[in-house]
């Protein structure tokens, strides 16, 4: 099975799991509570200051992860079912999470009298550890280290975002969506296939 093949199962697996709870509220009539309140209607917007820092640390990740791994610039302007794919579990990542990490774990944390500082690094770090699997698709340590690491940075500014953004998860939302939109399924291609470029992975 060729590293493609093996990616777009990942992902499948991926969107059905993480689908499925959207599924499940939409046919319930969107009563659950944990969906309720996604932070784009103009009766709860967040202060325009907190989308600009959103998109800033976006927009940073995503050329951090370019620099990093060329593969994922590289192959940007690609056409295809597996990029396709990879756009959907992008965007279905960046709800979920944001929901879980952000919204759920943060204010779960405010209701038992823990700090604001706390909370950021609880989110940050719990996010950055979430991604361990990651090391795994390498079988490389030092791989997952580094993904723990950038992904606990990342993690972080998504907290701030989302406490500046007086705690709407709609900024967070947004800018999760653009970067795995953006990085995916680049970025696990090249988890799996071990190859930082797309000369790399032709040889």
């Amino acid at each position: 099975m060729n590293n493609r093949k093996k990616v777009t199962i990942i992902l499948i697996i991926i969107s059905l799991i993480m689908f499925s709870p959207l599924v499940q509220n939409a046919i319930t009539g969107f009563k659950s509570t944990f969906f309720n309140n996604l932070g784009f209607t103009m009766a709860t917007t967040a202060p325009w200051y907190s989308w600009l820092l959103a998109l800033a640390v976006a927009i940073c990740y995503i050329l951090y992860t370019f620099n990093v791994l060329p593969i994922v610039r590289e192959l940007q302007k690609e056409i295809s079912m597996f990029k396709l794919l990879g756009l959907f579990a992008g965007f279905v990542a960046g709800i979920i999470e944001e929901l879980v990490f952000r919204r759920w774990l943060m204010d779960l944390a405010m209701n038992h009298g823990i700090g604001i500082l706390a909370q950021i690094v609880i989110s940050g770090s719990l996010f950055g550890f979430a991604h361990i699997s990651w090391g795994g698709l390498r079988k490389n340590r030092m791989f997952a280290l580094k993904v723990i690491f950038s992904t606990t940075v990342l993690g972080l500014f998504l907290s701030i975002v989302y406490v500046i953004g007086q705690r709407n998860i709609g900024p967070c939302i947004a800018a999760h969506c653009l970067i795995s939109m953006t990085i995916e399924p680049w970025l696990m291609l090249a988890a799996v296939s071990g190859k930082r470029s797309s000369i790399e992975l032709k040889e």
